[in-house]
């Protein structure tokens, strides 16, 4: 089934699939965790996933994510879809939407905004 994988190493936005039969497993393997948790839902039927021990695992050279202008997250984000019965599904919204709401951020980047008083981000 397919995801969209933001990945903050590379700072891109790409498709990927994720078995049916392995769906907990590859969510950990493409975020690179070992828990995980829903950040935002951004439509209906999609949500993006991260690290849930983001804030624990971060080194000086972390990177972070935005989407849409929320707050943003430590880490890669996979956004999955899921149905009315809970059941995991591809994901309906496209890469190039995903593109158009991502920004990527260093280390140093997040330390200006957040050194500089002026909060940018939606909570």
């Amino acid at each position: 089934m397919k995801a969209i994988k933001i990945d903050v190493k590379n700072r891109q936005v790409v498709e990927v699939e994720i078995n049916p039969k392995n769906v907990l497993k590859d969510w950990y393997n493409q975020i690179g965790c070992n828990m995980v948790e829903t950040a935002i839902r951004i439509n209906e039927t999609d949500s993006i996933l991260v690290d849930e021990s983001g804030i624990l695992n971060m080194e000086d050279d972390s990177m972070f994510f935005t989407y849409d202008g929320y707050r943003p997250f430590i880490g890669n984000g996979l956004i999955v879809g899921c149905n009315y019965e809970g059941d995991s599904v591809s994901c309906k919204i496209s890469v190039d939407d995903v593109i158009d709401k991502v920004e990527f951020y260093n280390m140093d980047e997040m330390y200006r905004i957040a050194s500089s008083g002026n909060n940018p981000f939606k909570i």
